[in-house]
């Protein structure tokens, strides 16, 4: 009812504060394209939306103008599309993907992307022109797959999310979260094989910074 009375008196500038925070996930969706379609309206067109949301998803299917900021620091802008394929650091890595990006310690050395004696890849030839050192290595969920030819992890916990299954892992000191396209239920200290698309690893600093994006042209 706010929303209609400001946009009746042509407010120049509306804030949303988390809108759709108290709404079940059901509502919450068909609601998401709703506003889409008043953010792009010609009923909009002389106002100016500031939609605040913790929630990653939520603000990357707005597909506006993006504004990330933590602790009251802005970290990063741009489109969507931008900030989700090159993220400026390690941080709006982690805040712009739900689960968060998967981030441990590695290094390139001898031609190899080494996360620990276990986990250890030819380096891909996107890689190539990076030099030997330590690196943050990032890769998403959804990158890491069920594999028979994988590496060994163990589960810590599963978590089924609509039709998904997130399985947090880990393999002596690495830890990550899998994204699995099914429901399915999995023990503690269970053993799965997991491997990774190496096509889309990222590489920051050790500060955070970002030094190499899949997406970078």
């Amino acid at each position: 009812m706010a929303l209609a009375r400001s946009l009746a008196k042509k407010a120049k500038i509306l804030l949303l504060d988390e809108p759709l925070v108290n709404l079940d996930y059901k509502l919450r969706e068909g609601l998401r394209e709703e506003f889409k379609k008043l953010f792009t309206g010609s009923e909009a067109s002389q106002s100016i939306f500031i939609y605040a949301s913790t929630d990653p998803l939520e603000a990357m299917q707005l597909n506006g103008d993006i504004i990330v900021i933590d602790e009251g620091k802005i970290l990063q802008t741009g489109s969507a599309k931008e900030v989700f394929e090159n993220p400026a650091n390690a941080k709006v890595a982690e805040i712009t993907n739900d689960p968060a990006m998967n981030l441990n310690k590695g290094k390139i050395e001898n031609n190899k992307l080494i996360l620990n004696n276990n986990i250890q890849f030819n380096l891909p030839t996107n890689l190539q022109t990076m030099s030997s050192g330590d690196y943050l290595v990032g890769i998403r969920a959804t990158d890491l797959h069920l594999d028979n030819n994988g590496y060994d992890f163990k589960v810590d916990i599963s978590e089924i999310s609509g039709s998904e299954t997130f399985l947090h892992l880990h393999n002596e000191d690495i830890k990550c979260v899998a994204t699995i396209e099914e429901v399915k239920s999995y023990e503690v200290d269970e053993n799965v094989k997991i491997n990774f698309d190496l096509s889309k690893i990222y590489l920051f600093k050790e500060s955070g910074e970002l030094l190499y994006s899949p997406y970078q042209k």
